[in-house]
């Protein structure tokens, strides 16, 4: 493996190479703006890129901070966010809320910021999460019907800036079966996928318990897609991907010491449905994964 430190130049012409690769917009001045504002972090953190299926769909890259920062402060005074955003106050509200909690930032390789995550620092149930002051009643009045169907902890949650929407990542207590998704599906009115999706979904999630994600509504509550997330797939294995995310896996650069790819299945109302994709690039991201109690298809071993 090439050396796994954070390299501005590297980084710009992987990303442009990336980009070209995937069909996806890309603009140079606002990646070079996003580095010199939170040069810090990409340096101290690890480093992924993520995409979709969807023909033309954004490549997305993210650093993890390994330590407590106000991201959105300086995303404020950067004018990459506007101040006092209601989704910028809900950050605000789930990072104060424990004591080690970190940001984590999301760009688009074309537009600069686009979401940020708060790693609560551990398991959190769901009722401190979303009981305290800041949280809109429409979102907090989910946690009657989150509890009811097993969805207890809470390990990360975000905020979309473009879409006005928030995330609640949970983590299940058991593996995937086919009633569970059935009930977990329910929330957004999504349907069973066809055999084949669901015997990869089985195969590839973490059987002990896995990351399921609820992206609602900041203004009104209203749940719009749910996701199953496979983090850290087997080496060479993948589940059934289209030709957008073979390349993405196969031609876009990973420099870290550990290699890691993962997918999630997202569901909408009805069939809507598409596949998303992550994949580390440097910073030791399997390792930090491991600290924070993701959990993953193929665990952390140590000698």
């Amino acid at each position: 493996m090439s050396t796994i430190e954070f390299s501005p130049s590297r980084f710009l012409a992987d990303i442009e190479t990336s980009a070209d690769i995937l069909g996806a917009d890309y603009c140079a001045p606002m990646t070079r703006r996003v580095l010199d504002v939170f040069e810090e972090s990409f340096h101290r953190g690890a480093v992924l890129w993520r995409t979709t299926d969807r023909p033309g769909g954004a490549l997305n890259y993210r650093f993890y901070e390994r330590r407590p920062l106000d991201t959105v402060c300086i995303a404020e005074r950067a004018g990459f966010i506007p101040a006092r955003s209601p989704a910028a106050g809900l950050i605000r509200a789930w990072s104060g809320l424990y004591a080690g909690s970190r940001e984590l930032c999301d760009f688009d390789s074309a537009q600069g910021l686009v979401k940020t995550w708060v790693y609560l620092d551990g398991r959190r149930p769901v009722e401190e999460v979303l009981d305290t002051r800041g949280i809109p009643d429409p979102i907090r009045r989910h946690e009657s019907r989150f509890r009811e169907l097993g969805l207890t902890v809470v390990r990360n949650v975000a905020v979309d800036y473009q879409q006005g929407t928030a995330n609640l990542y949970f983590r299940t207590g058991e593996g995937i079966d086919a009633g569970s998704t059935k009930r977990l599906l329910a929330l957004s009115g999504g349907t069973m996928p066809d055999a084949r999706t669901f015997g990869d979904m089985l195969a590839f999630t973490a059987p002990g318990g896995y990351t399921f994600s609820v992206t609602l509504r900041i203004d009104t509550g209203r749940i719009e897609r749910v996701g199953f997330y496979a983090l850290r797939l087997p080496a060479g294995r993948f589940p059934h991907i289209g030709g957008r995310l073979a390349t993405f896996f196969d031609r876009v650069p990973s420099h870290d010491d550990a290699e890691m790819n993962a997918v999630a299945w997202s569901f909408g109302s009805g069939n809507r449905r598409y596949m998303k994709a992550e994949r580390s690039y440097c910073g030791r991201l399997v390792a930090l994964m491991h600290d924070c109690d993701s959990p993953m298809t193929v665990p952390v071993m140590h000698s």
